[in-house]
């Protein structure tokens, strides 16, 4: 708990040991770690021999998970892999190698060699294995136990996500696939994404004489994946035409269509039968509705959202999330466009005419697309460089925002306990790839847990395990939202009356440092930037003369340098947060937020930049635009601690900053968007988990739904990327400053030359070194060198001459007039740090 972590839940432990009566079965053991450890609440499970870590368990439901699965393992007398609600605490960092002691007659064994497996042989009858990567698959199979016949053979449907290692998929397939007649194996990723799976499962075909049949979840049937399966080519083609139409009547007739052909039963069944690729859909308008009836209900002066999700959702019943966001569209005045779609990859039509699933948002004129899909709309090459495809540029047609709403495959729960937020797969598929098309990244709006299956027992009948659904959670739906109506208010504003919030880098709040981003003059370039604006009509007002002068009228107003800073500027600082009214913003902070901030920063409105009880902010108003200082990250400690410690929240100035920005007029400056001047601000590193960012991260806390634009240096994107998942940035790419050798220039250089001239002086005609000598003298005097020169002269006693103060009668000094050429380079050398 002293570094943050949440406290273990020891008397849970305990009580559910003794309520589940495991005593004399089960050892439990709790006991601290010395550390330091990079992971908490670690939980190690022994079991056979094997060795089963679980990091963060730190929840009622977790702990609960954890003896769920452990009667599971008891009760099987053999190891089971974790279930899926705790797959994402699984590690193995320290998963030693399991003795080779226990054989595989012995109970609980993991068969690790390339023998039979000792599952039975399976009995007649025994149904369908149903294995996928898509949790809507075992959702609509889930949902046809009311309409197969009562005597349909049994279907048993897992997704194979959950199975981490190659020996919990050895595990698994052991005991799961001698129990069917026939195994389906619909892979997303291609034979590598379940290669030690397909291995596995081609050697139980042959020796336990199963039906196996291996298809791709894409739209292109995969030859690599047909070769492993031992059925006839048509009937694999046909379970394809299935599957890929989708919907749960093509579902429930590629059952019996299986079951009649490879089973001989008689149950009868129809064709595949075709389903719109692409259509509109409303949670209030009957199925089936077109475009026209969308945009019957919709009201021509409010602004138009996009939609864009996957057509598997809509027939596998699994649009909870989708009607949470069209409800919060239509709440906050807006219009909703739901769309489903296939797939991304369509090609565009004739002509370079956008494809069938984008056509609907630019006849209805939509101003903002929020997409659900995962990946890219375009396609990346593995052989060479990625050029810009077809999707960036129907994007660019489009001409909308486009904003990536998150529907993580992992459960709330665990993503609550991570620091890191989403996980590896989610942050590859609804993040990483997605951003190729420039989407602007938003947060996580659902999440999967676990439903009850229709007409089942709560376990999810007919399946290997409760089916799952995509939950909304509503405050980052809100916020998903939110982002959308801002960037929908950008495009329908008039630039005269939007205002914008430009913020400086202050990293070490020092006045001599303002502005200081990384290989870009940001105040020169701010300055062109606000006249550009002034000429596309946004009100901007009078400017300063250059870089400098801004700078200079920044600091003379207020700054957050407190060696320079006086009583009088944070008097008049261009913008005041009253204690009252920051009281009532830390009031509505999570509680979380503002326990940490009091915790480290006292009591609001703390002790930094307070004048008369407010909140003074350091910047300048030019018309519409008003530009800030970014406040330090702290105060009264050590400066590398400030700026290094990923756990320390910012100050209450630095809450107060970004609200009042974002807070409508008469309370705040009521902007618009925010631009962070150049590489780079703190804000993107403040506390809180790493991707898919919650309530109380901080930097969703701060930004709120509020537009950030980024000018951001092109040679780092790692950081810009930082930028761009923590802050919903929109990165805009500048040059590096051209290179070039440094040397020396203005006077240097000339005295670089007198120098050399004394060189050739000194051997050719000596009797000129006096004049030499006064054109050095003078040039060291107009360069503000001399005070470097006496300091040296006279001063340093560390120096290797030994120097006269007298001077010469035309005053240069005499140490100077006798000194050879090699000396005077030396002493030049000294004074400005560069070799001559």
């Amino acid at each position: 708990m002293d570094r943050g972590f949440a406290p273990v839940p020891q008397e849970l432990y305990h009580n559910e040991w003794e309520r589940r009566r495991l005593r004399t079965r089960v050892h439990l053991s709790i006991g601290g770690c010395l550390g330091p450890c990079a992971l908490a609440n670690v939980v190690l499970l022994l079991f056979a021999g094997r060795e089963t870590w679980f990091h963060s368990v730190a929840t009622e439901a977790q702990v609960l998970a954890i003896y769920d699965y452990i009667e599971a393992m008891v009760a099987a007398e053999r190891y089971l892999p974790p279930p899926a609600a705790l797959a994402p605490n699984v590690f193995s960092a320290f998963n030693w190698p399991a003795p080779a002691a226990l054989s595989d007659g012995e109970p609980g064994a993991v068969e690790r060699t390339a023998g039979p497996a000792s599952a039975p042989v399976a009995a007649a009858g025994a149904g369908f294995l149903f294995l996928t990567h898509a949790d809507t698959d075992i959702l609509a199979l889930s949902q046809l136990a009311a309409t197969l016949p009562a005597d349909f053979p049994p279907v048993r449907a897992y997704n194979l996500a959950g199975l981490g290692e190659e020996a919990d998929i050895a595990a698994f397939l052991d005991r799961a696939a001698p129990e069917a007649e026939v195994v389906i194996v619909r892979l997303l990723g291609g034979r590598a994404s379940f290669a030690a799976g397909l291995g596995r499962l081609t050697r139980l075909a042959r020796e336990r004489d199963l039906f196996l049949l291996c298809l791709p979840g894409t739209d292109e049937l995969d030859p690599e994946l047909a070769a492993l399966s031992n059925v006839a080519p048509p009937v694999v083609h046909e379970l394809f035409a299935y599957l890929q139409l989708g919907g749960l009547r093509n579902f429930e007739h590629a059952l019996r269509f299986l079951a009649d052909h490879l089973l001989t039963t008689g149950y009868g069944y129809d064709a595949p039968a075709p389903l719109p690729r692409v259509g509109v859909y409303h949670p209030d308008l009957p199925e089936g509705a077109a475009v026209a009836d969308l945009r019957a209900r919709h009201d021509p002066a409010a602004p138009t959202i996009g939609l864009l999700f996957y057509r598997a959702h809509l027939l596998a019943g699994n649009t909870a999330f989708v009607d949470a966001l069209v409800h919060e569209i239509e709440r906050r005045g807006a219009n909703a466009l739901p769309v489903f779609t296939a797939s991304s990859k369509e090609e565009p039509g004739p002509d370079g005419a956008l494809p069938t699933f984008l056509q609907p948002f630019a006849d209805a004129a939509a101003d903002v697309l929020i997409t659900a899909m995962s990946f890219a709309m375009g396609g990346v090459n593995p052989d060479g460089p990625t050029l810009s495809g077809w999707a960036v540029d129907q994007l660019a047609a489009l001409d909308v925002p486009v904003l990536q709403a998150i529907a993580a495959s992992s459960s709330r729960l665990a993503w609550e306990a991570s620091g890191r937020g989403l996980g590896p797969l989610d942050t590859a598929m609804n993040v990483a790839v997605p951003e190729f098309d420039g989407r602007i990244i938003t947060v996580p709006v659902s999440f999967k847990e676990e439903a009850e299956a229709a007409g089942g027992d709560g376990r999810g009948l007919g399946t290997g395990g409760p089916p799952v659904r995509y939950v909304p959670v509503p405050d980052r739906i809100e916020r998903a939202v939110g982002l959308a109506l801002r960037q929908a208010a950008l495009r329908r504003k008039p630039n005269a009356e939007k205002r914008l919030a430009f913020v400086l880098t202050n990293s070490s709040a020092k006045a001599s440092r303002i502005g200081n981003a990384v290989g870009l003059d940001a105040p020169a370039s701010l300055l062109r930037l606000l006249k550009r604006l002034g000429d596309a009509g946004y009100r901007v007002g009078e400017l300063p003369a250059d870089g400098d002068a801004l700078i200079h009228a920044l600091i003379e107003r207020c700054s957050y340098d407190r060696e320079v800073l006086t009583a009088g500027q944070l008097r008049d600082a261009a913008a005041r947060v009253s204690g009252r009214r920051y009281d009532e913003w830390y009031g509505e902070l999570p509680a979380k937020n503002r326990a940490e901030l009091a915790r480290q920063w006292g009591a609001p409105p703390g002790e930094a930049y307070v004048h008369d009880g407010a909140i003074a902010l350091a910047g300048l108003a030019f018309g519409n635009c008003f530009v800030a200082l970014q406040p330090p990250r702290g105060y009264g400690m050590d400066p590398n601690a400030i700026y290094h410690l990923p756990d320390l929240p910012p100050t209450h100035n630095y809450h107060a900053l970004y609200r009042w920005l974002r807070e409508p007029q008469p309370h705040g400056w009521g902007a618009d968007a925010i631009v962070h001047v150049g590489k780079h601000g703190t804000l993107e590193w403040l506390p809180g988990k790493g991707i898919g960012l919650s309530a109380t991260c901080y930097p969703d806390t701060f930004l709120g739904d509020l537009p950030l634009i980024y000018p951001f240096i092109i040679n780092d994107p790692g950081e810009g990327t930082q930028a761009k998942r923590r802050g919903h940035a929109v990165v805009v790419d500048h040059m590096t400053p051209p290179m070039t050798t440094a040397g020396v220039y203005g006077e240097l250089a000339e005295l670089q030359q007198l120098v050399d001239e004394y060189y050739q002086v000194e051997q050719l005609d000596p009797t000129k070194l006096p004049l030499l000598q006064r054109q050095i003298w003078d040039l060291l005097k107009r360069a503000h060198l001399d005070g470097d020169l006496d300091r040296l002269l006279n001063r340093d006693p560390s120096h290797l001459h030994e120097w006269d103060d007298a001077l010469t009668e035309d005053g240069t000094p005499v140490g100077l007039t006798e000194l050879a050429g090699r000396e005077v380079a030396h002493l030049i050398e000294d004074i400005d740090g560069l070799p001559l």
